[in-house]
C-alpha cells in the first residue's frame, strides 16, 4: 500500500512538472503575441501618417506641375502595398496571437481545475497514508507490548519454576537439618538446662505433696485419730506458688541462641542465614551428594544466585 502512494505521489510531482512547462509556454506565446500586435500597431500608425502626408502633397501645385512626382507615387503605392500586406501578415500574427492566448488561458483554467483535482488527491493521499502511519504505529506498539508482556511472562514462569525448586530445597532441609539444629541448640544451652531442671523439680513437689494430701484422705476416714502432713517434707510450703513460679522463669528465660534464630527467621532469606548460623562440612557434602543424584531429573540442589 506505501509502494502504490509512492508511486502515485510522484506521478502527481510530475504532472505539476508537466504543469509548470505549459504555463511557461503560455507566457512566451503571450509576450511574443503582444510584441507582433504592437509592431503591427506601429506600422499602421506610420502608414496612416504617411497617407496623410501623401494626400496633402498631392493638394500642392508643385505635386501637379511635377511629372517626376507619378514615379514617387508609384513607389508610394508599392510601399503602401508593401505595408497593406505586413498588416494583413501582423492582422494573422495578431490572430493567431489572440487564439493562442485564448487556448492557453483556456489551458491555463483546465490546469488550474487539474491542480485543484490534483491537490485534492494529494490531501487524500496524505490523508490515507497518515492513516496507514497511524494504524501501522498502534499495530506496533501492540506488537511491542505484547512481546514485553510475553518476555515477562517468560521470566516469571522461570522466577517461578527457580523460586519453587529452592522452596522445595529450602523446605527439604529445614525438615531434614534445620529444626533439628534449632531443637539441640535450645536443648543444649545451659541456662535452658538449668531452668528446665528447676521446672521439674517444682512439678514433682506440686505433686508429690497432692500425693501425700490425697493419701492421708483415704487413710483418715479409717482412723479415729487423724493424720496430718506435719511428717510431710512440705508441710507449710506453697509448692504451687513455686510452680508458677518456675513456670514463669521459664517462660521469661533469654537465651542468646533463640535470640539469633528469631533474628534469622523474621528475613526473608531466613533458611540461608540458618545454614550459615549451622553451618556444617559434612551436611554440605552430604547435600552435594543428594542434589548431585537429583541432576538427572533436573534439579541442582544448590540455590541460585
Amino acid at each position: 500500500m506505501l509502494v502504490g502512494s509512492s508511486i502515485m505521489a510522484n506521478a502527481i510531482i510530475e504532472d505539476y512538472k508537466v504543469l509548470g512547462r505549459k504555463d511557461e509556454e503560455i507566457v512566451r506565446l503571450r509576450a511574443e503575441a503582444e510584441a507582433t500586435a504592437r509592431a503591427a500597431r506601429e506600422g499602421a500608425e506610420q502608414l496612416e501618417k504617411d497617407r496623410a502626408a501623401f494626400e496633402k502633397l498631392k493638394q500642392t501645385e508643385a505635386w501637379a506641375a511635377t511629372g517626376g512626382l507619378k514615379q514617387e507615387l508609384t513607389n508610394l503605392k508599392a510601399a503602401n502595398a508593401a505595408l497593406m500586406k505586413e498588416k494583413s501578415a501582423s492582422e494573422v500574427v495578431a490572430k493567431e496571437a489572440r487564439e493562442a492566448e485564448a487556448r492557453g488561458a483556456k489551458a491555463l483554467e483546465k490546469a488550474d481545475a487539474d491542480r485543484n483535482n490534483l491537490d485534492k488527491v494529494v490531501e487524500d493521499l496524505k490523508a490515507k497514508v497518515q492513516n496507514r502511519v497511524t494504524i501501522l504505529e498502534e499495530v506496533t506498539a501492540r506488537a511491542t507490548e505484547a512481546e514485553a508482556r510475553a518476555r515477562e511472562a517468560t521470566e516469571a514462569r522461570d522466577s517461578l519454576a527457580i523460586s519453587v525448586d529452592q522452596l522445595r530445597e529450602d523446605c527439604d532441609w529445614m525438615r531434614h537439618h534445620g529444626i533439628g539444629h534449632i531443637v539441640r541448640t535450645i536443648l543444649d544451652m545451659p541456662e535452658n538446662a538449668s531452668t528446665v531442671n528447676e521446672l521439674k523439680e517444682r512439678a514433682r513437689e506440686v505433686w508429690f505433696k497432692a500425693g501425700y494430701n490425697e493419701c492421708l484422705n483415704h487413710v483418715n476416714p479409717f482412723y479415729k485419730s487423724k493424720f496430718a502432713d506435719e511428717r510431710s517434707g512440705f508441710h507449710g510450703v506453697d509448692t504451687e506458688a513455686l510452680y508458677v513460679a518456675a513456670v514463669n522463669a521459664y517462660n521469661n528465660l533469654s537465651i542468646s541462641a533463640i535470640e539469633d534464630v528469631e533474628k534469622c527467621l523474621e528475613a526473608e532469606d531466613y533458611v540461608d542465614r540458618l545454614r550459615l548460623l549451622y553451618y556444617d562440612p559434612e551436611e554440605e557434602e552430604e547435600e552435594d551428594t543428594a542434589g548431585g543424584s537429583k541432576g538427572d531429573t533436573g534439579t541442582s540442589g544448590t540455590k541460585g544466585d
